[in-house]
């Protein structure tokens, strides 16, 4: 199969050197600092496979916080319940009680997993994987329900419920938007789903990416304490561009979070996240402005990959698209190809239960970064 192209100059500095064995190691991606030897060979690797916010913070923003990281680091963290008032500010949440804060949202996640989840969970699939190979390690019972190519990976809210109540699960999960496929629940299914099994233990709606999904979010974040079983994920590392700080919160009633604050330790949250949170409270506006540039660079992304006759791109609500590779082009291949020649890191989703390796979870980024990957993508099938 030939695609008409024009050739990219070839690059100065390749990555050759990455060991492809990685990919092998992990359900997820390997991260960014092994490919890069703990970033010492970066090589001018593009990364299209974390979804993050490109414009935010500002320089100013980390200058300041670069200037306070001495004292972050040379004392205590203040405690959960003192955070989870910056959190409440920054996030327009309506009680700083029903929330509790996290080392990123995947802490929250395990303790769902490991304190409340018992016996059987219900998870749409594709989904993130410590939805799926978490509970799997933990011994409880997991059962799915597949979002389709052929109906666009949507899901409709009432063949959610009748799928749930069918698998006779006593706990679900809904990333919204889900992670890969970028598919939504509006606010009003999902109060409905809520309605229809308030009976399960536990109903957890993952809002990781719900702040790039449009520019008025269909967050049930204050909605979410009005249900005895319900709770809200929420990830404040990849609203703000910085995920290695490792911040996440989970919100449900203040019966639940003293539950689970039970289990946590006391500073379980860093003081250089502590920091940041100080400083974004005055940040608000130029975060949301950063959000809906991330919406408009995501749609450029889906437009632009319409355009390769190879893909098929379903609809997104997140900083990603979700595409299928054309079965004629081995999608492995592909992006080992983008790796080492173009050093373009996507991500494959082959080892993501519900998908294939023909399958390409894109990451959103700014628009001269967008068209370097499309011209890269079609110059490495050409050769195929």
């Amino acid at each position: 199969m030939t695609h008409k192209t024009h050739l990219l100059p070839k690059p100065k500095n390749n990555n050759t050197h990455i060991d492809l064995n990685l990919f092998n190691q992990t359900t997820h991606n390997p991260s960014y600092a092994s490919l890069t030897d703990n970033f010492e060979k970066i090589n001018g690797l593009k990364d299209f496979c974390i979804p993050v916010n490109t414009y935010f913070p500002s320089k100013s923003l980390m200058d300041s916080l670069y200037e306070k990281i001495p004292s972050a680091l040379k004392y205590y963290p203040s405690s959960n319940n003192h955070i989870t008032e910056y959190i409440a500010s920054f996030s327009n949440i309506e009680n700083p009680k029903r929330i509790i804060a996290g080392n990123g949202s995947t802490e929250i996640i395990s303790w769902l997993n490991s304190i409340f989840i018992k016996d059987s969970l219900f998870v749409p699939v594709p989904s993130f994987g410590r939805w799926i190979e978490e509970p799997i390690n933990l011994g409880i019972e997991l059962h799915t329900i597949q979002y389709c190519d052929d109906n666009n990976q949507l899901l409709s809210s009432e063949k959610f419920v009748e799928a749930v109540l069918k698998s006779g699960a006593k706990n679900a999960v809904i990333c919204n938007p889900n992670n890969p496929t970028g598919s939504i629940f509006s606010r009003t299914e999902l109060l409905f789903i809520l309605s229809k099994l308030d009976h399960l233990d536990n109903i957890i709606i993952d809002e990781s990416f719900i702040d790039f999904s449009s520019k008025t979010p269909p967050t049930i974040k204050n909605d979410v304490h009005l249900f005895s079983n319900a709770w809200v994920i929420k990830s404040l590392g990849k609203n703000v561009g910085l995920h290695g700080l490792r911040m996440g919160y989970a919100i449900s009633n203040e019966n639940n979070i003293n539950k689970l604050k039970k289990h946590l330790p006391y500073w379980n949250i860093n003081g250089i996240s502590e920091m940041l949170l100080m400083l974004i409270q005055e940040e608000k506006p130029t975060y949301d402005e950063s959000r809906i540039k991330v919406i408009h660079d995501t749609m450029y992304l889906a437009d632009r990959f319409s355009e390769l006759d190879f893909f098929k791109v379903f609809p997104t609500n997140s900083n990603f698209i979700f595409a299928r590779l054309d079965s004629q082009i081995d999608g492995e291949e592909l992006r080992n190809r983008l790796l080492k020649d173009k050093s373009c890191f996507i991500r494959n989703c082959e080892n993501k239960m519900g998908s294939t390796k023909q399958h390409f979870r894109i990451a959103t980024r700014k628009k001269q970064d967008v068209d370097f990957l499309i011209s890269a993508i079609k110059e490495e099938v050409s050769k195929m």
